[in-house]
């Protein structure tokens, strides 16, 4: 049986979930339900679960914390998150993050339920020899030894992606990690991999224990050096310490906050667990007493946001020592992050602050370091009020825009334009219905039916031709989207001489 964890404040949606269907017959078993995320995550820290189902807003522990908290601690099981119609940019956080789809409240159905549990089932719970009680992983297979995991992140990723329109796979991830393995030191002891075109794993395996670090400093480097030189990317480095084998994985997770440190030192930083390490689990521990403020950041209630602030700073007057710099930087990780989510950066709201977290380290004084994140805080506010009321918007638009520029090519697909925008495709196929008035391939065969007839009328090659022109690979195929948008056949239409 797959094991099941529901994790949701409101009893009837609880309850509702639990009894939508048969659970059991589906190959699925509740073993308990959670109140916030906090009840969940002291759940999960004492028993495996296979399957999380989780609230996105919950008082406490929201289930965007709860799923940044499991990511961390690399005990993250296959995780679906609830949402409501007007959560759509906490969708995509929690897409992020990790999850793997979603379910609209307002849909909460049998059918839809029973939909995702088989999607599930088949496309992830498929192999029946997995132990039970522990999540799926992605296979990796180490030879026994000594490693360093390392993890990179691409800087400015929404910016990047943009360079590679709809193709961000095909033309930079599989580069990256072609240009990678053709390193000889790395050939012959690091295996790379890719978890999601912004983010890369390697496990480097160590030959000399005595020259570790200036070995493993070197091999980064080098990466950082190819994909410089040759692709014009940045990527920011998290390293983690030696470690034997089976505990690679967990360690190339747990360089993620590492890798956040680093985003603050700017272009290219890399941050090491044996001088960041204890740096990096301070900002874990202080995120979540950052997360009101942020959301607060990003609201439309200048009061909230007064509110939070003030309570924030309270806290970090509270503070000494290296605690005070631990929220200190969280602080600064979670606007880097947050910003990102919006093709936006702290680099390019502060120029001149480069290595944010050099800045933090030389201030010795409480009440200067308060003063120096207020004035952060100000211009960062500034700068998502001045794109809030254009940056929603710019998406989609961009997306049509896109479709536009390329509804001629056959390939073209609901998949091709959501990595353009850099969106999980049902999400963007969800956001895009919503936002647009139509479905993604009702958009796309409009704009095809049009050109369609423009040829018909206004030039005399042949209708298998006008077929192929506008993207269609099969002429039945055309002749049925056209007479149901035309109301004719494009022979008919053709005859006709005017547009019906």
């Amino acid at each position: 049986m797959i094991r099941t964890l529901i994790v949701d404040d409101d009893a009837l949606v609880r309850a509702t979930l639990s009894s939508l269907l048969d659970w059991e017959s589906c190959g699925y078993r509740i073993v308990q339900d959670c109140l916030n995320g906090q009840q969940a995550l002291d759940y999960l820290r004492l028993q495996d679960v296979d399957l999380l189902i989780t609230d996105i807003k919950m008082p406490g522990m929201g289930g965007l914390k709860l799923l940044e908290q499991l990511r961390a601690s690399a005990r993250m099981p296959v995780s679906v998150v609830l949402s409501g119609y007007d959560e759509f940019e906490l969708v995509r956080e929690a897409f992020r993050l990790g999850a793997y789809d979603y379910l609209l409240k307002a849909n909460l159905t049998e059918a839809e339920l029973r939909r995702l549990l088989t999607d599930l089932r088949e496309k992830v719970f498929h192999d029946a020899a997995r132990p039970e009680g522990r999540a799926p992983r992605e296979e990796l297979s180490l030879e026994p030894g000594k490693y360093v995991a390392a993890a990179f992140s691409v800087q400015n990723f929404p910016q990047v992606a943009q360079r590679y329109g709809g193709e961000v796979r095909e033309r930079m991830q599989r580069p990256m990690l072609e240009l990678v393995r053709q390193i000889p030191r790395l050939s012959n002891h690091g295996v790379i991999r890719a978890i999601d075109p912004s983010y890369y794993e390697l496990y480097y395996r160590v030959s000399d224990p005595l020259r570790v670090q200036s070995t493993v400093d070197l091999a980064v480097r080098q990466i950082q050096h190819v994909w410089k030189d040759m692709m014009n990317l940045e990527v920011a480095v998290g390293v983690s310490e030696m470690i034997p084998h089976t505990e690679a994985v967990q360690a190339a997770r747990q360089c993620a906050g590492l890798c956040a440190l680093a985003q603050l030192r700017g272009p290219g930083s890399i941050c090491t667990q044996w001088r960041y390490g204890a740096l990096a689990g301070l900002c874990a521990r202080e995120a979540s007493a950052c997360a009101p403020l942020l959301d607060a950041l990003w609201g439309d209630n200048p009061q909230e946001l007064q509110r939070e602030a003030a309570a924030w700073f309270v806290g970090l007057r509270g503070e000494t020592g290296e605690s005070h710099t631990g929220r200190c930087a969280a602080l600064l990780a979670g606007l880097s992050h947050r910003l990102a989510q919006y093709g936006q950066s702290l680099g390019a709201i502060l120029p001149e602050q480069p290595d944010l977290l050099g800045a933090l380290q030389q201030m010795e004084s409480a009440r200067e370091r308060e003063l120096w994140l207020h004035g952060i805080l100000r211009r960062v506010r500034t700068a998502c009020t001045a794109g809030a009321s254009q940056a929603q918007p710019d998406v989609m638009e961009r997306a049509r825009a896109f479709i536009r520029d390329n509804f001629v090519n056959p390939e073209l697909t609901l998949k091709t334009v959501a990595d353009y925008v850099g969106f999980n495709e049902k999400y963007f196929s969800t956001r895009f219905a919503k936002e647009c008035g139509c479905t993604f391939i009702s958009y796309l065969n409009g704009l095809r039916i049009e050109r369609a007839g423009q040829l018909l009328l206004q030039t005399d090659i042949k209708i298998y031709e006008v077929c192929e022109a506008v993207g269609y690979h099969n002429v039945e195929h055309f002749n049925h989207v056209f007479k149901k948008k035309m109301g004719v056949t494009p022979k008919i239409y053709r005859q006709s001489g005017e547009n019906i």
